[in-house]
């Protein structure tokens, strides 16, 4: 019971602190609206089409259907009879954030990067509580049963990556070597923030997502122009200026997205400790395979300095940072990134 207390006090707190930042991105946007952009395309939305045809002929794509009763839509590159290297991606990405990856590793792996739930043409499940971690990561392991295999090479980046942590603190036998791209271990980032709250400041999101409805009007404002702010902005987006995504790709990000925006914004508000999700206990203190982490240096959400923070959370802990790279490191500075993954790979 006082643990449960315990749970609403603080969710009640992620609200009161979400109505703050609510108030202030209002008002900005409002700001942003009458003075710059205009009302003129404030709620335009472009017409539902087909998803983009890139590198549709290139791999492999199917449904595949889990233990849970969960359908997630599949891209395979590579032999069958490889060993698997399943792909967690983040938000607002879906299963093409993985094709640098997909082409490099296909000769040695079964890659399979997926549309993780709510996320294209995966299932989306109805209720915040249906996007907890403890979803998430039930989710890959059940999907590497299901592809035949009884372990996997997980890759992970954002949110992907958040939920890769939990893999194998729940299932860390089906976990061959862990790998996480600019995404934070839970208990080491609570650690990192208590030595650094300014970091509580570059999250605001997390906590303004937690309203209903006004994330979901944002980000899809003048037809999901975010999107484009998020990979193509100065601040944000990708930084290397030979990797910027073509209009194609942005596409294939906002026809992700927008097929159930609400369902992909569930994943921070199911991050909300009154969300208890399946009540997952780790099966150690520590995660006990291999873990590398990459990160890319210039990702102004999540503070690098965070990184250490995750080493006394593993008995086996790499971290590889990526000069000039943004949070898109995989996107960003592909070379190097498989790079660290290769050396990882086979130590």
């Amino acid at each position: 019971m006082p643990s449960l207390l315990m749970r609403w006090l603080v969710g009640t707190v992620y609200f009161i602190v979400g109505a703050f930042w609510s108030v202030i991105v209002v008002i900005s946007f409002a700001w942003y609206v009458i003075f710059k952009k205009g009302v003129k395309g404030l709620l335009k939305k472009s017409p539902e089409t087909a998803a983009p045809k890139l590198a549709l002929d290139k791999y492999e794509h199917d449904f595949v259907r889990v233990k849970s009763g969960m359908k997630f839509h599949c891209v395979h590159s590579g032999s069958r009879s490889n060993p698997l290297m399943l792909c967690l991606h983040g938000f607002p990405e879906c299963w093409y954030s993985y094709h640098y990856i997909m082409d490099h590793f296909s000769e040695n792996y079964h890659v399979v990067s997926f549309d993780m739930r709510g996320y294209g043409e995966s299932d989306s499940p109805k209720g915040v509580g249906q996007y907890h971690l403890d979803y998430l990561a039930t989710d890959a392991r059940d999907l590497i049963v299901a592809l035949g295999y009884e372990k996997a090479v997980i890759i992970s980046h954002d949110w992907g990556g958040v939920a890769g942590w939990k893999v194998p603190d729940y299932y860390p036998e089906v976990v061959d070597k862990l790998i996480v791209m600019n995404a934070p271990h839970a208990k080491g980032f609570q650690n990192f923030t208590k030595d650094y709250p300014s970091q509580l400041l570059k999250s605001w999101y997390m906590f303004m997502y937690q309203l209903p409805y006004l994330a979901e009007f944002l980000i899809s404002a003048y037809d999901y122009k975010v999107i484009q702010s998020f990979f193509r902005g100065r601040s944000f987006g990708i930084r290397n200026v030979s990797k910027q995504l073509s209009d194609s790709e942005l596409e294939m990000y906002k026809h992700t997205i927008r097929k159930n925006l609400t369902c992909p914004v569930n994943y921070y508000r199911a991050a909300n400790p009154i969300y208890s999700g399946l009540n997952l206990k780790p099966k150690s203190a520590k995660i006990t395979v291999p873990v590398l982490v990459i990160w890319g240096k210039k990702d102004t959400a999540l503070d690098y300095r965070c990184v250490p923070y995750f080493e006394k959370h593993c008995t086996n802990f790499t971290a590889v940072y990526i000069e000039g790279a943004s949070h898109w490191v995989a996107i960003d500075e592909p070379e190097k990134v498989h790079e660290a993954i290769e050396q990882f790979l086979k130590s």
